[in-house]
């Protein structure tokens, strides 16, 4: 027990233990409009959402900037890091990454991750997760910004919970 207080004293310093030091902010600038979280889809599911205080500009248009950009949404994986281009997605596919334009739209769409303009995007066909037994399976999306020259805007990311019947079931 006394070893146990001496290293909580002594890692007092470094670490999770200097949580006043850490930015947390809520990111309320975009809202999804449907489907409600949570709630049961079908394939093909149009996910909409609202988007506040931010410019939306098609890739390439503009000076890169915070303020404005597209959309970036990933379903059922992790979103690319903070300053992150799409390439980071192929960064271990060599076949890829020595091909010009590549990762391109059929490459990213493969992934289940997808760009857009609009407050709004069809997908398709949510595959069943592998290894998840359960006949309604929880799917996540997620929606991050990305800047005009294509790197990923600061750390917000937006998660929407979708559950689905498991295909085949």
């Amino acid at each position: 027990m006394a070893l146990a207080a001496t290293l909580v004293l002594v890692s007092g310093g470094c670490g999770l233990t200097q949580m006043h030091n850490l930015a947390f902010r809520v990111d309320n600038r975009l809202v999804f409009v449907s489907p409600p979280s949570r709630s049961v889809v079908t394939n093909p599911v149009t996910v909409r959402w609202r988007m506040g205080q931010f410019r939306i500009e098609a890739p390439g248009a503009g000076k890169a900037s915070e303020g404005a950009g597209y959309f970036a949404v990933f379903v059922d994986r992790a979103p690319i890091r903070p300053g992150q281009t799409m390439r980071a997605v192929a960064s271990r596919d060599l076949l890829c990454m020595h091909q010009a334009g590549c990762p391109d739209r059929a490459y990213l769409a493969a992934r289940q991750i997808y760009t857009t303009t609009k407050t709004e995007l069809t997908l398709g066909q949510i595959p069943s997760i592998p290894g998840d037994s359960e006949a309604v399976q929880l799917h996540t999306v997620t929606v991050v910004l990305m800047d005009t020259a294509g790197h990923r805007i600061g750390e917000s990311a937006w998660e929407l919970d979708l559950r689905m019947r498991k295909v085949g079931l």
